[in-house]
This record gives structure tokens, sequence and C-alpha cells, in this order.
């Protein structure tokens, strides 16, 4: 049977995740997502699509994402996702703000207890420990309660109140990736990046690649270093320019910071970035069309990286470094 936390360490690693996000008092938590993957509108109506670089897609919310619900409008509600901080949008910390499709959405009195994180791309969810029969797949990502275990399938809690169960090698939990040291954390964030590797860019993306479902998946370049972060046990904010004024700025990035750069001409402004890996390379989502990659630091940015310097120019944009370790 798997360890459980106390009470106590659970309601810790949601504080201190909370810090770690730099957004205090964020909204009450009024619904969670029901569907695998939501995606978050800039105005109500229409999907993301495969391959498009669509200006109304904000972000997608996983499976139990808390939500705070601020109105409704024809089928859809206008809504904080209070797990992804961000600034730009009002000026202010919040939870991202933004459409979903209100079906999507359950009411709850209080968030959902979680003790462990899907720590692989898509886990299946049996309706029962012989494994006869499917749920839902859930994505990497998702915080999920584990109530028990047999052998190699644990139970989960799911957000209805059901029960499911999903492969011992599928969660990590909370409490076995608290005493994590540093260097562990940052190889568990990049061996979680380069399961991305291959996948399609997706603007506005913040899941695992599937060919399953209604709804588009795939990463853009903030989503896939905001999603194995949290999947690695840290919460930081979705966007770029919101993950660089959270980071403490470094003079060269160790593995698993955090490589920023600004639109061109504008070195305030921060409109992308990349995942040091090791040695020469980063891990990184280009753009709408091409798939994440892993490309040497010198092809990418022209010069090796013991050669770049915070606030240094590669083709009129601007380069700095960041991390989220002390």
């Amino acid at each position: 049977m798997p360890r459980r936390p106390s009470t106590n360490r659970l309601l810790l690693s949601v504080v201190v995740a909370a810090a770690a996000a730099g957004c205090a008092g964020p909204p009450r938590v009024t619904h969670v997502v029901l569907a695998p993957v939501a995606d978050l509108r800039a105005k109500p109506g229409g999907l993301s699509q495969p391959g498009i670089h669509d200006p109304f897609q904000e972000t997608q919310l996983l499976y139990g994402e808390g939500i705070h619900v601020v109105r409704r409008e024809n089928g859809w509600a206008y809504v904080e996702a209070v797990e992804q901080p961000e600034y730009t949008h009002h000026r202010r910390w919040q939870g991202y703000p933004g459409w979903v499709i209100a079906d999507l959405l359950l009411p709850v009195h209080q968030p959902p207890q979680t003790n462990a994180f899907i720590t692989i791309p898509w886990a299946t969810v049996w309706e029962n420990p012989h494994a006869a029969t499917s749920h839902l797949r859930l994505p990497m990502g998702t915080r999920a309660w584990v109530t028990l275990g047999a052998e190699e399938l644990w139970a989960v809690r799911l957000v209805d109140g059901a029960t499911g169960w999903v492969s011992r090698g599928s969660v990590t939990l909370f409490a076995d990736m608290a005493p994590w040291p540093e260097s562990v954390r940052r190889e568990r964030i990049l061996r979680l990046a380069e399961q991305f590797l291959g996948e399609p860019y997706l603007w506005g993306g913040r899941s695992p690649a599937s060919p399953v479902g209604q709804t588009a998946t795939g990463v853009d370049c903030s989503g896939l270093v905001n999603l194995v972060y949290r999947t690695a046990g840290l919460s930081i904010p979705r966007d770029s320019y919101e993950q660089r004024l959270r980071a403490r700025p470094v003079e060269q990035p160790g593995p698993a910071d955090l490589i920023f750069l600004s639109e061109p001409d504008r070195p305030s402004k921060i409109v992308h970035l990349m995942l040091y890996a090791v040695d020469v390379w980063i891990i990184e989502g280009p753009k709408t069309g091409l798939a994440i990659r892993r490309i040497r630091v010198v092809d990418r940015l022209g010069l090796p990286l013991d050669a770049l310097r915070p606030g240094e120019t590669v083709e009129r944009q601007t380069v700095w470094f960041g991390s989220y370790f002390p």
C-alpha cells in the first residue's frame, strides 16, 4: 500500500506551491475540470486546432484543476484558473482568466484532496483492479488522490466521487517528491521534458499530444516548462513573461534552468523561453508548424553558452537567464 502524507504535510505542500507561484490570495475554487484537457479561450466560442496559430487560445486546463467561475454566458464560463498564475491581462497577479465550456466544469465546495501527480504522458484509468474496462485517460501533470494500492494497480478517487485504478508506475506521490535534492528535481524536469521531443507545438497548449479526444493537444514553449515543472513538484507561472518575472536572475543557467528571449528591440518584453538541458543542449517548443526539439545552444543562439551573458543581443532579441532553484 502506498504511503499517505499526513494532513499537515499535505497542507504544507499546497502552501509551498502557492508561495512558489507568487500568487498571494487566489480566489476560492468553485469548480474543477471534468475533461482530461479543456481549452481556456480569450473569448467564448471555438476550440484549438492542431497546427494552427489561434490568437484566442490562451492555455489548457487539466482534469481536476481548480477553477473560480466568475460568470456564465451562452454555455461558456468566464473563469480564473487558480493553479496557473498570470499577470499580464489585468496587470495584477491572478489565476489565468478566460472562457471554458461550462459543461466541462463540476461544482465543488472545496478543492479535491490530492497527494500525487500523473507522471507519464497519458495514464489509463481502469474501472476495477482487474483492468477490464477503461474509465478515461489522464494527462501528465494531473493531480490525483491515491487511496490504496494493490500489486501494480493503485486506486484513485476521481473528481465525481468514483474510484478508478491506475498503474503504479504512472503516478508519483507528493510525499516521495518532498525529499528530492535539487539535483534529482532538476534531472526529473529534464527527463519529463524529453518525453515531449518530436510532439507538435500547439499555441496555448499545455498537455501531452494525444490522438484521442476532440480537444487539440500539445504544448507551446511556456506550456511545456510550466507542465514539466508542475509534474516535478514545482509551481511556476504559466507564460514566459511571468515565468521570468518570478525567476531568480542568474549569470549562467544550470540543468533545467530557463533561457528567455525578448521581442526584437524590446529587451523587457519576454516572448519565448527554452529549457537548458546539459552540456550544449536546450529543449524548446519553437513555433507553430514545428515539433518540440532538442537543439544545440550555438545552433539556436549563434554563440556557445559560455560566450552568452544576460542582456546579450542575438538577432535583435535580448537573452536572459533565470532559475527557480536556490
